[in-house]
């Protein structure tokens, strides 16, 4: 029995195989091909004229080649293609068809924008992943690089707007809030102008003046 059933896999050029009624297999072929295995042509494709443009069609099992003349591309070198020497078409996708691929799918996206309600959570300190999208434009740029660096902070929304505002706001001088931007760090004043020339002459000279040992100098 070996041999005869579908384990050897004996249907070609695509054909299913299943097991026949009163034994061995049978091969159901796709449309162009016939025969115990779907070894053999039964149509000829070229007979349509498919090539365009002076192309030559080659016949082939269940399907045909058009050979098309330079600046004529595509399976029936039905496009206008200038970059082509001609030969072989090639099956392409237009660039008006890629663009309304990219349209019906930049309306699909815009759509969940607005049941997310994406418009409202733009800018508020928190990054909401189903609005970082291009469509959403990016969570109004809450999920920059990926990271919400408020994601801890006790009061993100007051924290990220004071941030680096010259003003010490305590709440957020802490790890989480990022030392609202080093704006509690006092600001040191000058070195004493009696040494200041002095501490810069004799710096990391190895030897400890008290007068230029403070943070100021």
């Amino acid at each position: 029995f070996s041999g005869f059933d579908c384990d050897s896999d004996p249907c070609q050029n695509g054909g299913s195989c299943r097991i026949a009624d009163g034994g061995g297999y049978h091969c159901d072929c796709l449309s162009g091909t016939t025969g115990t295995n779907c070894e053999l042509d039964s149509f000829n494709e070229c007979e349509s004229n498919p090539c365009m443009h002076g192309g030559i069609c080659q016949e082939k099992l269940g399907d045909y080649v058009c050979y098309c003349q330079p600046k004529n591309n595509g399976k029936n070198c039905e496009i206008y293609d200038p970059n082509f020497s001609g030969g072989e078409g090639n099956q392409l996708v237009s660039r008006k068809t890629t663009n309304n691929i990219y349209q019906q799918d930049l309306e699909i996206q815009k759509r969940l924008c607005t049941q997310n309600q994406c418009k409202a959570k733009r800018g508020n300190a928190k990054c909401d992943e189903e609005c970082n999208t291009y469509a959403c434009d990016f969570d109004g740029n809450d999920c920059s690089l990926g990271i919400n660096p408020w994601a801890n902070c006790s009061d993100p929304g007051k924290c990220s707007k004071v941030f680096i505002n010259g003003i010490c706001d305590e709440e957020c001088n802490n790890p989480q809030c990022l030392f609202d931007g080093r704006d509690c760090e006092k600001n040191l004043q000058p070195c004493n102008p009696i040494y200041d020339g002095y501490c810069h002459k004799h710096y990391a000279n190895g030897y400890c003046d008290y007068g230029c040992n403070n943070a100021e100098c």
